[in-house]
């Protein structure tokens, strides 16, 4: 599973959308999974459509632009951060959920702290990761999704940035429009080669 013709490019820096999926899986539809915000106190989740309406925005929503459109009526907002990747409790559900009996290849950054070295890594977008299989029980609350991920069939992958607050996810289009409706979940639809994936506002 682990063929360099499933993988991303290896160095360079990603952009678009498509750029994040592995190119076996880039014909298929794609949403934007917004990965919730951190209270910076108290560690409870907000989620973006609480202080914007996602079914009128493009799948390139930058959250600093959010930031900036609803700071001056609501402060709290500045006070916000990115999870940085870590999932928290409904999000992992329907993660899980997307992912079904599937059992993936995924790719975590050798550069967290606590995670694994390997002396065969996998490069991309110039950084090294390490493979290992993956299944929705490894999905956990608390800990960082990988950051890329994708099955054998082409039914489902994702990709992001490190430090990740959102994920490009593609799949067959019963498993996306499951995604997209999922009230756990915010979402985006993507266009592939139009939408660009902003730089993560967890670096």
């Amino acid at each position: 599973m682990t063929s360099q013709s499933a993988l991303i490019a290896s160095e360079g820096y990603g952009r678009l959308a498509r750029e994040f999926i592995p190119e076996s899986h880039r014909g298929l539809p794609m949403v934007r999974i917004l990965l919730p915000m951190w209270g910076d106190h108290d560690g409870s989740t907000v989620r973006w459509s609480e202080y914007v309406a996602l079914d009128e925005e493009l799948a390139s929503l930058d959250w600093w632009d959010v930031v900036e459109r609803n700071a001056e009526e609501r402060p709290e907002i500045r006070d916000l951060v990115s999870c940085r990747g870590e999932l928290d409790a409904a999000t992992v559900e329907g993660l899980s959920e997307a992912v079904g009996d599937a059992e993936l290849m995924s790719l975590r950054w050798m550069g967290y702290a606590g995670n694994p070295f390997t002396n065969d890594p996998v490069r991309v977008f110039g950084n090294d990761f390490f493979p290992a299989v993956l299944r929705r029980d490894d999905l956990l609350v608390g800990e960082r999704v990988p950051e890329f991920a994708w099955d054998e069939d082409g039914t489902i992958a994702w990709g992001t940035h490190l430090y990740p607050d959102s994920l490009i996810l593609a799949g067959d289009i019963a498993r996306v429009r499951r995604v997209h409706a999922d009230p756990r979940l915010d979402t985006i639809v993507v266009r592939p080669d139009e939408d660009v994936l902003p730089p993560s506002s967890g670096d």
